[in-house]
């Protein structure tokens, strides 16, 4: 994969962005909880359109007119996964969800190394080098050549063979401004729910 490959695994998420990973079932968005206009209720026993947004996903750059449940969300980590909404009673646009993440690139997920090169995709839509490193947790981001900022938050947070390690959520709160460091950003090896950890490893093993 190159990183013209990895751009088409970008999508929008609201205000901000996603990226496509491939599930067992169905294809998944992995983005920042943050995100999200509202967090689901904190219920294992709420009901799917309690946990289902309307018109939150699209294309980069593009209008978020597609449905899709959540899945997952961490507050603390700052990380959501996302899936189709409910084919039964919202079939057009369980559809759509189809439509939208098949016509993307899925990425493939590793874990972080402990510090070296990475790479974020700017806001024009360039991918620009940067530094990370961890502790066994959290990603922080060092030495951003384009800077991190609004707006760039759910993004993939890349390593040099353009496998996705982490999710920028820790960007510029004002237009406009620029950071060349960030963190904590989650890590996907670390801060993603463990059943899609072991989907992921079962997925990788039949490859």
């Amino acid at each position: 994969m190159n990183h013209d490959d990895s751009k088409c695994a970008v999508i929008t998420v609201g205000a901000g962005r996603g990226f496509v990973i491939d599930g067992e079932r169905h294809r998944l968005v992995i983005t920042a909880a943050h995100c999200l206009p509202y967090f689901p209720p904190c219920a294992s026993t709420s009901h799917r359109e309690e946990r289902t947004y309307e018109a939150l996903l699209g294309p980069l750059g593009g209008r978020s007119t597609v449905w899709t449940e959540c899945l997952f969300a961490d507050p603390i980590g700052d990380i959501a996964v996302l899936g189709p909404p409910d084919n039964q009673a919202i079939g057009d646009q369980a559809d759509a969800y189809k439509a939208l993440v098949d016509a993307a690139v899925a990425l493939p997920i590793a874990a972080a190394p402990k510090r070296g090169p990475a790479w974020l995709l700017s806001l024009d839509g360039r991918w620009c080098r940067c530094d990370v490193s961890h502790s066994n947790g959290p990603l922080w981001i060092w030495n951003a050549l384009d800077g991190i900022e609004g707006g760039m938050s759910g993004s993939p947070i890349l390593a040099d063979d353009c496998w996705a390690i982490g999710v920028v959520c820790t960007s510029g709160r004002t237009p406009g401004e620029k950071h060349t460091e960030g963190g904590p950003n989650p890590q996907l090896v670390s801060n993603l729910p463990g059943w899609l950890v072991r989907e992921l490893v079962r997925l990788r093993a039949k490859r």
